[in-house]
């Protein structure tokens, strides 16, 4: 029988792959691009006008997009001297405490990502004429993403705690 926490890795395996994918695209298309501005502005003396915003906002989103692949691994910035000294159940209670702290911010980062959408809605980015919408878009997007990695975390947490304790009893 599967463990619950490889049950919980195959379900979201899809939607991972194509976020990986979409982020190879997304760091490749930068590259071309920053590459392709700095060939124009120093061999050819005529820079692109819209290279700059486009660089811009891929990175924002290969950022967003990244995010919830760094929470997944546990990469992400923390200070955590403090937590290695104590025992395994504090380590756990804090984690748990923690996951909880990250999905209620992540609601309120897709509650504003749309709203932030909805204000912007008829706005068009100044050098490409993209709807900045699109723009933003990022936030939802990747805010879902880290919801959805975070949300695993806390259920493989709370259903690895309650196995441990069923298989101690």
């Amino acid at each position: 029988m599967r463990s619950p926490g490889h049950l919980i890795d195959t379900t979201l395996a899809i939607v991972r792959g194509v976020v990986h994918a979409v982020v190879i695209v997304i760091f490749a298309a930068i590259v071309v691009v920053v590459f392709s501005q700095v060939v124009s502005r120093f061999i050819f003396n005529a820079p692109f006008s819209w290279s700059e915003e486009l660089a811009r906002y891929l990175q924002v989103w290969l950022i967003l997009l990244t995010s919830a692949v760094v929470l997944r691994k546990g990469l992400h910035l923390a200070v955590d001297y403090a937590v290695h000294a104590l025992p395994a159940p504090a380590k756990r209670f804090l984690r748990v405490v923690n996951l909880g702290f990250i999905i209620f911010f992540l609601i309120v980062v897709l509650i504003s990502g749309g709203m932030l959408i909805a204000a912007t809605a008829s706005q068009k980015t100044p050098a490409l004429q993209v709807p900045m919408w699109l723009v933003y878009l990022a936030l939802p997007v990747g805010g879902f993403l880290m919801l959805l990695e975070a949300t695993a975390l806390l259920l493989k947490e709370v259903i690895l705690r309650e196995t441990a304790t069923k298989e101690a009893e």
